[in-house]
């Protein structure tokens, strides 16, 4: 098999909830532009598979056995006959983002596609490995995409895949955003910073901008991204839809805009705020509360420490054998969040 030509890629990452879901929509209502579902089979996989240079068969066999045990990865619409066989294809010398070209390539969506000239990928996750993520795709761009923490705040609560404390959920907000401002720090042309606020309230415009970052043609169609509801609802079982695509059969609007000033307690408030600290003015976000309160701070202090665990432990597990690192992620996160939110989900 030929060297395929290497497709560039960019990531669109940020907290949950920040609405990049919805550019990930707007993205796949491009003709240009392949862009799967959430999986982060990418860098899940590289530590087993990425420094092979020589695909042989038995290679290929067990790199689509682990793909297809990545979370997530059964919701992708997707041909698993002619994914094996294109990997089957591949034998012989390739890089591993070659492979992983081809499990991408291989993604059905919902729109009618052309000439794929760029591939996307939202993980969130891939927040914190931007670095790893560079060194595999050096001419990759990252579009993070922010959203009042307060509101995000509101809408983890409506959720049920993250804890919803609200120091939990603010801390990992700040970290996500220090992380990503040091990565562009070091890497400015590779970062564009998206507020959630602007592209709803001005779309056209920050899409038209985000298109020219991308070096992708402006196409105003891609708005019309949720009416394929009926396409959908024939290709997915009702429980995906609801989990991914559920807020996503409308027109963008305004409407999810601010509803923390009436689901939030005046508390609530005050320690989103206080856990925020400066990073919200520079985001854009106005604090209510600005002032230090130890009161406040004890209040906030187990979803901070519970939050600074899980990165620590992330770290740690980072460095373990694949397969280890891969049983210990499958179960333990999981297993952590219900202890946390059973010992502290009231008291936020």
């Amino acid at each position: 098999m030929e060297q395929p030509q290497q497709i560039p890629l960019f990531f669109i990452i940020g907290r949950p909830r920040t609405g990049t879901t919805l550019l990930q929509s707007l993205f796949d209502a491009h003709p240009n532009i392949m862009i799967p579902w959430e999986c982060q089979f990418v860098l899940n996989l590289f530590p087993a598979y990425g420094k092979i240079t020589q695909w042989t068969e038995k290679d290929l066999d067990l790199f689509y056995s682990d793909l297809l045990k990545q979370w997530q990865f059964s919701s992708w619409n997707i041909n698993q006959v002619r994914l094996k066989a294109d990997l089957m294809n591949c034998q012989g010398s390739h890089s591993y983002r070659d492979i992983c070209q081809v499990v991408y390539l291989n993604y059905i969506s919902l729109f009618p596609k052309e000439r794929i000239s760029i591939i996307g990928d939202k993980n969130h996750g891939y927040t914190i490995y931007t670095e790893r993520l560079l060194r595999m795709y050096p001419e990759a761009k990252f579009i993070y995409i922010l959203r009042d923490y307060r509101d995000n705040f509101h809408s983890v609560n409506r959720v049920d895949f993250e804890v919803p404390v609200v120091s939990l959920v603010v801390y990992k907000w700040k970290y996500f955003y220090q992380k990503a401002l040091t990565a562009a720090k070091k890497h400015p042309d590779s970062f564009y910073f998206l507020r959630y606020e602007d592209l709803v309230s001005e779309p056209e415009k920050y899409f038209r901008k985000i298109a020219d970052f991308l070096d992708i043609p402006y196409l105003p169609e891609v708005f019309n991204f949720y009416k394929v509801k009926s396409r959908a609802e024939e290709t997915y079982p009702a429980e995906v839809l609801e989990k991914h695509h559920k807020s996503l059969f409308n027109p963008i609007n305004t409407s999810r805009l601010g509803l923390w000033k009436k689901s939030m307690s005046e508390t609530q408030v005050r320690i989103a705020d206080q856990v925020a600290g400066r990073y919200a003015e520079m985001a854009g976000y106005e604090r209510k509360y600005q002032g230090f309160s130890l009161w406040i701070a004890i209040l906030a202090l187990p979803g901070v420490f519970y939050a600074k665990i899980i990165y620590l432990m992330t770290s740690l597990f980072d460095r373990f054998p694949y397969r280890l690192r891969e049983k210990i992620l499958s179960k333990g996160p999981l297993l952590l969040a219900r202890l946390f939110s059973g010992l502290f989900r009231r008291k936020s």
